[in-house]
């Protein structure tokens, strides 16, 4: 098992879905370093500054689809751009059903369109399952939260 503290940039504008992701992480026993944005224009300019090699460039890229200033389709643009970010796994994770949202985050790159459950253990249980698949790269068996 690797242990390593994992870096996530978080976009989300909500402290609830904030609070919800981050006991998540910890239900699924992930040592992380949350670097955290509200706003896409925020994202943006911080996407736009990591260099390649670079200990500050994050393990996973996880966006919720609404933010102010932008959406998600802007903050995984400018990641599209920025070549050090290139193999960084990106997700978007969402109350959006529509199909074109999900359609348009995987032609920009994210990997995997997360929809956010309404109850407490599907949130905690799915949405920490599928980060810490994204972060490990294999799938992780579900804990009981």
């Amino acid at each position: 098992m690797n242990t390593r503290i994992k870096r996530i940039l978080l976009v989300e504008d909500n402290p609830g879905d904030i609070r919800l992701i981050v006991e998540a992480l910890r239900v699924h026993s992930i040592e992380f370093h949350l670097e955290h944005y509200e706003k896409a224009s925020e994202a943006v300019n911080a996407i736009s500054r990591y260099a390649c090699n670079s200990p500050e460039v994050p393990d996973l890229i996880l966006l919720d689809y609404n933010v102010p200033c932008g959406d998600a389709r802007d903050i995984l643009a400018a990641a599209a751009r920025n070549p050090a970010l290139a193999d960084v796994p990106k997700a978007v994770v969402t109350s959006s059903v529509a199909p074109q949202d999900r359609e348009s985050a995987f032609q920009l790159g994210a990997r995997s369109f997360i929809y956010k459950p309404s109850n407490l253990d599907d949130f905690l249980v799915e949405v920490g399952g599928e980060i810490a698949v994204l972060l490990n790269g294999k799938a992780a068996a579900a804990p009981t939260p």
